[in-house]
């Protein structure tokens, strides 16, 4: 992921704790955010008011984010480096993967997506993948793992398993043929233009290679 001018102003306004390197490519510091999770459309919503419907979230962990590096999904990689993921992990009695880390590095798994990540801009990075993935991480230290499963959104299975589950639910949009302006089959509620579009037209791409 390449940072512009106009992403590097954002980020630095946006989260004045995180540190941009140019020669190493990568985001450090602390990672603080609010947000709340909406059950209607299953989205974590960037919140800094506060106003927002429980369950309200706000927290700080330190992170690096290496930008020209990128995981089994093409995202660039994110760590927790503060050691709090160990901590919840010993805390709710699970196992790293089971909190959405990588077993060989250790790497944030950030989700599943056959959309193009290279238009993608530090915003949607960071508001639609890291802060969810983070949210989650924070809401499983607060109430446990059991009540993450249960009142978030709906998370696939580990390794190939869940790589399977995702490309069978793309693969079951993309034969619908659905309109634009269609409700999006997932149940989010938003119009398929606005939700699994981009992902399901990326995938056809993809399958025509």
């Amino acid at each position: 992921m390449k940072l512009s001018t106009s992403d590097i102003r954002w980020l630095e306004s946006h989260f004045p704790n995180l540190q941009y390197e140019a020669d190493t490519q990568k985001i450090i510091g602390e990672f603080d955010f609010c947000a709340a999770y909406d059950k209607e459309s299953g989205k974590v919503i960037v919140d800094h008011s506060g106003r927002a419907a429980n369950p309200f979230i706000s927290d700080v962990f330190d992170i690096v984010i290496c930008l020209d590096v990128t995981d089994a999904n093409g995202w660039p990689k994110v760590y927790e480096v503060g050691g709090r993921h160990h901590y919840i992990a010993q805390n709710c009695n699970v196992k790293l993967v089971d909190l959405h880390f990588y077993s060989d590095d250790d790497a944030c798994c950030l989700g599943l997506n056959f959309q193009d990540n290279r238009s993608l801009s530090i915003r949607d990075y960071l508001e639609t993948l890291v802060i969810p993935f983070f949210y989650r991480l924070s809401y499983t230290e607060k109430f446990g793992i059991a009540a993450s499963r249960t009142n978030l959104w709906g998370e696939y299975s580990h390794g190939d398993e869940g790589i399977w589950e995702h490309l069978t639910e793309i693969s079951n949009f993309a034969k619908l043929n659905l309109g634009r302006n269609s409700l999006c089959p997932c149940g989010s509620g938003k119009k398929y233009k606005q939700c699994h579009l981009g992902e399901v037209e990326s995938f056809k791409r993809k399958r025509r290679q």
